[in-house]
């Protein structure tokens, strides 16, 4: 008996969307054209209309996708048994190594609400994305979601975001973790003093 590999099968839509995702996170939405998505997906292009309504509702997937490998990775860099400062600093870290390695285009809800201003669909996607980042802050701090220390943490989060973007220097990320840190630091102090 001879031994074979099962090679999963890859729908025509998981194809179409690894092909935007790529194309998307380094060219742009608006650059990348919707040829061009399927000829890199290796599908007929009947297939992007049998699984997506036109354009926008691929891009729309694609940041759902998006949404939902955000939220993986942030809970996946979590230890739940580090102080907050840390806890909170680990998504900084993060971004500040996506920009050494070079693999950061800025952030895709971001960068679509701007290249697709009049979408609603895209528009809701990011914010979606904005309630989840803000939830998963207040969880890490141990605060209320509308309170005023996770907005200026979501605030420093987007900042480090824009200077990963325009500036590309992880430099920058660390010293708006540095911030974040300190933030933590003023508003739970008694997690400053059991991580000394």
């Amino acid at each position: 008996m001879h031994s074979s590999t099962i090679t999963p099968i890859v729908s025509a839509k998981e194809r179409l969307l690894a092909s935007a995702g790529r194309l998307f996170h380094e060219h742009g939405i608006n650059a990348t054209g919707i040829d061009l998505v399927v000829r890199n997906a290796g599908v007929a292009k009947a297939s992007l209309y049998n699984n997506f309504a036109n354009k926008e509702a691929l891009v729309v997937a694609y940041l759902e996708q998006q949404l939902d490998g955000w939220s993986r990775d942030a809970h996946a860099l979590d230890n739940p048994l580090s102080p907050r400062r840390e806890r909170i600093a680990a998504l900084f870290e993060a971004l500040a190594r996506s920009v050494e390695l070079n693999t950061f285009h800025g952030c895709p809800f971001t960068n679509a609400v701007i290249e697709l201003p009049e979408c609603a669909a895209v528009r809701t996607v990011a914010q979606d994305y904005r309630a989840v980042v803000r939830t998963h802050l207040a969880n890490l701090l141990g605060a209320d979601a509308a309170s005023t220390a996770v907005s200026r943490l979501v605030l420093l989060y987007d900042a480090a975001i824009t200077a990963a973007k325009v500036g590309r220097d992880a430099a920058l990320v660390r010293e708006a973790s540095a911030m974040a840190r300190e933030l933590v630091d003023a508003e739970k102090p008694e997690d400053t003093q059991h991580s000394r």
